[in-house]
């Protein structure tokens, strides 16, 4: 076998590990939650792709406090000043949402949004 073959077939390989490695290691990745509140003025309306017509940008709290703005995607505009518990997976973003009663989130968040709802 000639060496340009050898190397072709290593890179190969070190390039399919890599992608393997890559992979297992976005599986074990578990998401955060964070934590919002609906505001309507800030959804702005997108190109349909799939079921999902609207973006959200809004500013989300760990159950820490700690306050990172996010970006979601839903298919219809949501209820203005619903609590939202928003599932935050490392590099994909935002990969699930669900609506929360205002008792239902960290004590620290509560605090975020003035103790109460």
């Amino acid at each position: 076998m000639s060496t340009k073959k050898k190397t072709i077939i290593i890179a190969v390989i070190a390039i399919l590990v890599v992608a393997f490695i890559a992979v297992a290691f976005l599986a074990t990745q578990k998401s955060a939650d964070y934590y919002t509140q609906i505001d309507n003025d800030c959804v702005t309306e997108i190109a349909p792709h799939g079921a999902m017509n609207y973006r959200y940008t809004l500013s989300a709290y760990d159950e820490t406090g700690a306050e990172k703005e996010l970006n979601f995607e839903t298919s219809r505009i949501l209820t203005d000043d619903a609590y939202l518990c928003l599932k935050v997976a490392p590099f994909r973003g935002v990969v699930t949402w669900a609506e929360v009663q205002f008792d239902e989130m960290p004590a620290a968040v509560q605090e975020q949004y003035g103790g109460n709802s």
